[in-house]
């Protein structure tokens, strides 16, 4: 997230009529607003979850103290969820592909156009400017943290249809980061211009955001995750490393695990 400046029944039975009227009522819905069109095939016994990788190539969020794109850094991290996921017993559905432009509200309607049990947006996170430091990497003109700012935030919307359920998914993940050895990043709290966020779970790293909207606008339980800090050297350089990456989405793959009343299946990242 940008700071500074810088989502069987058998053939012939009414179930699954109905279900085959709602996705094509839907797909029609997608095509009259000029949507993409992203059919709900989540097969039986499968939960489905909507990915949100944050950001888009031409509004690509925060930039690193390496230069590197926020949104590069989201693409990698949710293909590797979307991997675990599937192969972990659950359905997931992407709200965009890497290079595809889509507004914040189509996320919110691609997640309510389908029968999924959560809502998790990804994201890396920076500071205000005020935490920042100009520097040159690469070439490229960026930030750096004054002094060290890491750590995971997550983010819930009380606008949201269903806020005790995002609250709950949020404290799962939460205690999953924590079972990482990660701390949460209280940074958000801070009464400064761009902060002042209410922080409703200091230990879990849990904030109260009530107008993103991807999270305000979804109808079903919807969490957003500000996975570190990547104006901060040692926090870059956490998110960035393989074995880290692996550990994060098995992490979330747990808690999404828990929250579904499902088992996850063995837990495979590349």
């Amino acid at each position: 997230m940008k700071q500074s400046v810088s989502n069987v029944q058998k053939a012939g039975k009414p179930g699954k009529i109905k279900n085959s009227i709602t996705s094509l009522f839907a797909l029609l819905v997608f095509v009259v607003n000029g949507l993409p069109a992203v059919a709900d095939t989540t097969p039986p016994g499968k939960p489905e979850v909507i990915i949100d990788a944050g950001h888009t190539a031409k509004m690509s969020g925060a930039t690193s103290i390496t230069g590197k794109r926020e949104v590069e850094y989201n693409d990698k991290l949710v293909a590797q969820l979307s991997n675990a996921l599937a192969k972990s017993g659950f359905t997931p559905t992407l709200t965009r592909q890497p290079n595809q432009e889509i507004k914040l509200e189509n996320r919110a309607a691609i997640a309510n156009s389908h029968n999924a049990i959560l809502m998790l947006s990804i994201h890396h996170d920076s500071a205000q400017l005020t935490h920042l430091e100009p520097v040159v990497r690469n070439g490229i003109k960026t930030y750096r943290t004054r002094t060290p700012i890491a750590g995971y935030s997550i983010f819930v919307s009380r606008k949201n249809r269903q806020f005790g359920s995002s609250l709950a998914f949020a404290r799962l993940l939460g205690h999953e980061m924590l079972n990482l050895g990660r701390k949460p990043s209280l940074h958000h709290t801070e009464p400064i211009p761009g902060e002042g966020r209410p922080l409703l779970d200091a230990t879990l790293g849990i904030y109260q955001f009530d107008d993103l909207v991807v999270l305000k606008k979804t109808a079903i339980p919807a969490v957003l995750l500000e996975v570190g800090v990547i104006v901060d050297k040692a926090d870059e350089a956490y998110v960035s490393n393989g074995k880290n990456q692996q550990a994060i989405v098995k992490a979330i793959v747990t808690a999404i695990g828990r929250f579904s009343g499902a088992t996850p299946g063995p837990i495979e990242t590349p």
